[in-house]
């Protein structure tokens, strides 16, 4: 065969290979999935945790990685890192959707509403938290959480699911507003079914729902709250745009806790397999998983003690709680809480010895998965980006945080946003 006619041929066959993917159909939704602190050492002590086969987020296709400073610092904080990734623009640590002089910033969720599309916000953090406040709410000191739930009630999204109703309620009613609001009572009058616990978010029929949980029990899990929110959102017909925090991963690493870490990190991904599986089956779904910044600037330094791990069955804190008063019984804690069953005479000392027994068997587990932490704040360390369905191969490379709402929009169809 001739160059040019093998050339021709070639061609030829790789269009129609091709073509399936030209013929899908664009993505009308997205999932953004926020793993608050989660760093690359994070993902990567969860698997080694869990056995060392790949998370479901890292079966997603297409990765990349990302930059996350704040125009103010090189380190960024929740607020200004949840601006960026829901208006494209960089602002000061601790504003929340506001540029530092003070104008507002349109969010790429207020976008989806202005075209029609269902939305929501899923956290394990408050509503008003630091990550999720930006992306329907406005001030300029995320300390103004009062103002934030005000303005979270007017927003007019369709699913909010998060923890904790002070910020919601009148002192007198149990909460810790000094108006005098009952915003709780503000969201049945506009509609929306206001729930306590998973069995009335299981029972709830209503397409407007708020969550708004306490921590025990009777919370539903990140996964059941993300099933939850899709299944409300994806009846429109014009598509939504769901925004899920996993919050904790960044309590557990500011207390240096691989065992509160591992947990989250499990609880996050495991939200990420149900939204993955229902973007395969509804298509034009864009899935995405990303971080706001690392925390605790994690090292794994024997990755093949990741497997201590395996076994922990609550963060550290919530393994301490079963210390007795004097901590006599760190052995027989550790071997039912964490599966660790070999604890030394000299480690148990150094648990009761420490300043808290929750920081004593945090050190402990550190020590034994060969992990170690350089701060028990933010770093500066960029975090990865990983994602599935139409448009996912734009996430790929080197990004920075303000280049991922502007994609999802372009993706969507909501415009561009001024950089």
């Amino acid at each position: 065969m001739r160059p040019l006619t093998r050339a021709l041929v070639l061609a030829a066959a790789l269009l129609a290979a091709l073509a399936p993917l030209a013929a899908a159909a664009p993505a009308d939704s997205a999932v953004l999935f926020i793993g608050d602190g989660m760093g690359a050492a994070q993902i990567a002590m969860a698997r080694g945790a869990a056995g060392g086969d790949p998370l479901a987020m890292e079966r997603l296709p297409y990765s990349g990685l990302v930059t996350t400073h704040s125009a103010s610092h090189r380190i960024t904080d929740s607020a200004a890192a949840g601006t960026a990734l829901a208006t494209g623009r960089k602002t000061n640590n601790g504003m929340v959707s506001v540029l530092p002089d003070g104008t507002r910033l349109e969010t790429i969720l207020q976008r989806a509403l202005r075209a029609g599309k269902s939305v929501g916000v899923v956290t394990t953090d408050a509503l008003t938290g630091g990550t999720p406040a930006p992306f329907l709410a406005h001030v300029a000191d995320r300390g103004e959480r009062a103002e934030i739930a005000a303005q979270l009630v007017q927003s007019g999204a369709h699913v909010m699911l998060g923890f904790w109703r002070a910020d919601f309620l009148p002192q007198g009613a149990g909460g810790r507003r000094t108006d005098g609001r009952n915003l709780v009572a503000e969201l049945r009058r506009r509609g929306y079914d206001v729930v306590f616990t998973r069995q009335e978010l299981a029972d709830s029929q209503n397409l407007a729902i708020v969550g708004l949980f306490d921590d025990g029990e009777h919370a539903p899990t990140l996964a059941e709250m993300t099933t939850a929110a899709l299944a409300r959102l994806s009846v429109n017909a014009q598509g939504f745009l769901l925004v899920v925090e996993g919050a904790r991963i960044d309590w557990a690493c500011h207390s240096n806790d691989p065992a509160g870490s591992v947990i989250e990190t499990w609880a996050l991904d495991e939200a990420v397999a149900a939204a993955a599986e229902f973007a395969r089956q509804r298509g034009r779904t864009l899935v995405l998983v990303t971080a706001d910044h690392e925390t605790g600037g994690l090292r794994i330094e024997h990755p093949n003690r990741l497997p201590a791990l395996r076994g922990v069955r609550g963060d550290s804190a919530a393994i301490a709680s079963h210390l007795n008063a004097d901590r006599t019984n760190v052995g027989a804690t550790l071997a039912e809480h964490a599966g660790i069953r070999d604890i030394t005479l000299a480690e148990a000392d150094r648990v009761r010895a420490a300043s808290t027994a929750a920081a004593g068997i945090a050190a402990l587990l550190s020590e034994r998965a060969g992990v170690s932490w350089t701060t028990t704040g933010h770093s500066a360390a960029p975090v990865p980006i990983y994602a599935l369905g139409p448009g996912a191969e734009r996430f790929t490379g080197q990004m920075d945080n303000t280049d991922i709402p502007s994609r999802i929009a372009q993706l969507l169809r909501l415009g561009e946003f001024p950089r």
